[in-house]
């Protein structure tokens, strides 16, 4: 199965942190939706709180194309809301989240119409000197080099915003992070391929599902939910090089996706996701394609996974 290039960008980006993947639903920039995070915050907030507008102000006024930016403001944060409610520093960081995206999205397009020889990182040569210093550069600031299919990219490295700012949020905040520092450096997608078990998979499914449950109001939830909708698109469609079928005219599953349905099933049996996927499971092993596929259409219709 192939998939529309726009689409595996899209998910990508929302799954893998590659400019990698952590897309903010909502514009911290925009006056309207900053109002919006302040009404979802984890605590009850003033909508227009001063400390907030004053991080806002700061973050507006540095330059998201240089990555010294982010130390900047993480800086700035640091000192300004430390000892300040946690839900008021959750607030802030959509403000400091949409910054780190910017940089991160800039410092990639640079590094498109950068000459410097990047293929050290991924042949197991020598490192150039000047690499290593770009990449001290960016380890300062909180952002890393990765590579995927013969390519290098700058994203973000969630495991320095984890330890600078994490003791100051909520305990969703918290775990939220920590859970997205844990898929950043376990990966998703290498070469087109899934490359975490199929146990894994369903876990981060049903973490999503849970914490969507008990955090209704958290001030990132929006992303939570498209994770999630992007981790059951691809258990329900598979992947351009780790596709749902050995045989597709026989409706003969993959390995992967066999042992990852067996598994939610048997594991989460009264979970909402397996109440979503019996029925096309159920579908599969009966050989019925019509049913599954009017299953997986009646599912994009419902908003519960993309239209790929």
């Amino acid at each position: 199965m192939k998939f529309n290039a726009f689409k595996i960008s899209l998910l990508c980006f929302i799954l893998c942190s590659l400019v990698a993947c952590n897309k903010q639903a909502k514009d911290a920039n925009s006056d309207s939706d900053t109002t919006n995070f302040y009404l979802r915050d984890s605590l009850e907030l003033e909508t227009d709180h001063p400390k907030v507008a004053a991080f806002k102000a700061f973050v507006q006024d540095i330059d998201s194309s240089d990555v010294n930016s982010s130390l900047l403001a993480v800086e700035f944060f640091k000192k300004e809301f430390a000892g300040q409610r946690p839900g008021l520093c959750d607030t802030a960081f959509v403000v400091l989240q949409s910054l780190l995206d910017s940089i991160e999205v800039k410092l990639n397009l640079k590094m498109l119409d950068d000459t410097t020889d990047y293929s050290s990182l991924y042949m197991e040569t020598e490192v150039p000197q000047k690499v290593k210093k770009y990449q001290a550069l960016l380890q300062r600031n909180g952002f890393k080099i990765s590579t995927s299919e013969g390519m290098a990219y700058v994203e973000q490295d969630r495991a320095f915003m984890l330890q600078q700012i994490s003791q100051l949020m909520t305990e969703p905040m918290k775990a939220y992070l920590t859970q997205i520092e844990m898929e950043n450096r376990e990966g998703f997608v290498q070469d087109a391929y899934i490359n975490i078990p199929a146990q894994k998979h369903v876990d981060r499914l049903i973490w999503y599902e849970n914490f969507i449950k008990n955090n209704q109001t958290f001030v990132l939830i929006e992303n939570c939910k498209n994770y999630r909708k992007a981790y059951l698109t691809y258990l329900m469609s598979g992947f351009d090089n780790s596709p749902l079928y050995d045989d597709e005219e026989k409706m003969m599953l993959t390995e992967y996706y066999s042992t990852a349905y067996k598994y939610l099933v048997k594991t989460y049996p009264d979970s909402e996701t397996t109440q979503w996927i019996n029925p096309y499971y159920d579908a599969i092993k009966q050989k019925q394609k019509a049913a599954a596929k009017d299953i997986f259409k009646k599912y994009v219709i419902k908003g519960l996974i993309y239209d790929l």
